[in-house]
């Protein structure tokens, strides 16, 4: 965009916030100071302004502005946050099933599979996905509720689940699940 549409476009955006802002049959005064840069008020420049000014002042009556008063905010709050609740229940079960919390899992490849119940099964089509966290870090995110992990390093270790939805809201996420992985070393 260029700086003349720029500014153009700021000219009609503080026009119409003046407008909205103005109460009915309220006087608009518009002019240009001395660097040209056109004012909108719903008062007139002061006398020492008015001298010093290029152009004349334009003084205009506005038409009746209908007005819509806002909701209560206590309104507002409470049907957000029953439709939040609404969202959440959707999801009446995310359990970490492989492996089990607590476990001990040997592999000396270090491969670790990990599965997800989710109830409904249905997430993907909703449009919302499974992301699989071991250790913080994403390991996993789509509409697969099983997966085998690589390499993983002996230790313990913390897995987590989450399905969000298409803004990355988490809907519903499980547990964290610690297991130890064994792996034989020479």
């Amino acid at each position: 965009m260029s700086q003349s549409n720029h500014k153009n476009m700021k000219i009609i955006i503080c026009m119409a916030f003046s407008l909205l802002a103005m109460s009915a049959n309220a006087e608009l005064f518009k002019w240009k100071d001395a660097d040209g840069n056109i004012i909108f008020s719903d008062q007139p420049p002061s006398k020492a302004e008015a001298d010093k000014l290029e152009s004349e002042v334009i003084e205009e009556s506005l038409p009746h502005i209908n007005t819509v008063p806002a909701l209560e905010a206590h309104k507002i709050r409470s049907s957000n946050s029953s439709k939040v609740k609404t969202i959440k229940e959707v999801y009446t079960s995310l359990v970490i099933t492989s492996p089990t919390h607590d476990s001990e899992v040997r592999e000396n490849s270090g491969k670790v599979q990990i599965s997800i119940q989710v109830e409904p099964i249905n997430f993907a089509e909703r449009g919302d996905e499974l992301v699989i966290y071991m250790d913080g870090l994403e390991v996993a995110k789509g509409a697969n509720t099983s997966i085998l992990i690589d390499n993983v390093d002996r230790g313990t270790h913390e897995i987590k689940a989450s399905i969000v939805n298409v803004r990355g809201s988490v809907l519903k996420e499980t547990e964290v699940t610690r297991f130890t992985l064994h792996r034989f070393s020479i």
